[in-house]
């Protein structure tokens, strides 16, 4: 019955010779080429992206390079890893794919800096600070000015002997 089944994606399983039997083998062999192939097609994308590189802005140009650069780490550890290289290589490459993780960090942060930031509502800054100096004494010039009005004096208790 093994002989005569066909994986997910139509490959006989006589193709696996010893390790027909194994299905779970077989299984993770078929992921396997199925995360190849869309790899692939990712590649393509971004190989039809890299046309219109010079048209990009500065912060796209900066994402596209970081992009790439840990797409190229991650499928180099990945290349390592399956080849069983010893920790010390891998350990170089991880120290790359964090390189680079901080810095897609730091460009997330001043994209976030520059659209996220609050904005200053300036007119009403300036009754705010107009408002906090206001002189008694030159109530007539401010008057001209577009002052604003009077501001409400507080009455202080005195306080009463004892």
């Amino acid at each position: 019955m093994v002989n005569d089944m066909e994986t997910d994606i139509g490959t006989p399983v006589d193709d696996y010779g010893v390790l027909k039997g194994d299905l779970v083998f077989i299984r993770n062999n078929e992921n396997l080429m199925q995360a190849i192939d869309q790899i692939q097609v990712t590649l393509a994308n971004v190989n039809r992206e890299y046309e219109k590189y010079p048209n990009f802005t500065a912060e796209e140009k900066v994402r596209f390079d970081t992009l790439c650069a840990f797409c190229v780490n991650s499928l180099f550890w990945m290349h390592e890893k399956m080849l069983g290289r010893p920790n010390t290589v891998m350990d170089d490459i991880k120290a790359d794919l964090d390189r680079v993780r901080e810095a897609m960090k730091r460009l997330q942060t001043i994209h976030d800096n520059l659209t996220k930031r609050p904005r200053l509502d300036q007119p009403a800054a300036q009754r705010f600070v107009r408002a906090g100096l206001y002189d008694a004494n030159n109530a007539e010039s401010d008057k001209q000015n577009d002052a604003p009005p009077n501001k409400k004096k507080r009455r202080e208790k005195k306080a009463e002997p004892e």
